[in-house]
């Protein structure tokens, strides 16, 4: 009882925290923008290209490649980003430091500093994937691949607040965040075995298996099991280093 009222607090303070910076809503509101311009814009410069010759490639080739950035690996880091700068926020009101003398143990408090944006990110890319309704696999293999991306959000978060001091690092590291995803639309053009050095970067290995759904290919699961164990590590390194900062802070 006690964990689920302090739990409540937390997202209490979060929701005021995210609705008074108008920063962290536009990071959301582009993200809507982004599943919108692809929704009603690819299939349009899919036909008019197809009927004009312009290009010498068909862009509905292209899709997998474009959801799995735009919508399944922005969707979750995006939603890490927006509780990242929570967490810098939280640093700079030293609102994490009067923690260490509540009843809320930091474990507890790390666990829904994970749960929480993974699970709306969960949510953002379910939902952007489902409107946008472009290269869409089977429902329970897309819920399964946005589990997995989804632990993208937690990364995000927790690499802003064990490497950032506050909000101006934080827009700087978000920019590295931005710039580590295009390894993505990289590896949708780079041929195997080569391809599979994109695998150092483990939020490749579930939109490879987003693209082995769409090409009917059984191995995919495989693929998604090694993307996930891979970003749990990476989650629980992050989650011991925010914890170090947390004590080195106070």
């Amino acid at each position: 009882m006690q964990l689920t009222t302090s739990f409540r607090r937390l997202g209490q303070n979060d929701f005021r925290l995210i609705w008074r910076d108008i920063f962290l809503i536009w990071i959301l509101i582009y993200y809507i923008v982004i599943a919108m311009v692809l929704r009603f814009t690819l299939p349009y410069l899919n036909t008019h290209f197809a009927v004009s010759g312009a290009v010498p490639f068909t862009l509905s080739d292209w899709y997998p490649m474009l959801v799995a950035y735009f919508l399944i690996f922005l969707g979750a880091a995006m939603s890490g980003m927006v509780y990242g700068f929570v967490l810098l926020e939280e640093k700079d009101n030293n609102t994490i430091k009067a923690l260490l003398v509540t009843p809320l143990p930091v474990n507890h408090y790390i666990v829904y500093r994970v749960g929480v944006p993974l699970l709306i990110a969960f949510i953002l890319i379910m939902a952007a994937v489902l409107i946008t309704g472009i290269a869409v696999p089977p429902l329970r293999q897309l819920a399964l691949l946005a589990a997995g991306a989804s632990l993208v959000a937690p990364i995000t978060a927790l690499y802003f607040a064990g490497f950032a001091e506050n909000k101006v690092q934080g827009l700087a590291l978000s920019k590295f965040v931005g710039t580590a995803g295009f390894l993505i639309p990289l590896a949708w053009f780079t041929p195997e075995p080569l391809q599979f050095l994109f695998g150092l970067f483990p939020p490749y290995w579930v939109s490879k298996a987003y693209w082995l759904v769409l090409a009917g290919n059984p191995l995919w699961l495989g693929a998604l099991a090694l993307g996930i164990i891979l970003q749990v590590v990476m989650i629980a390194a992050l989650a011991n280093r925010f914890n170090k900062v947390i004590y080195r802070d106070s």
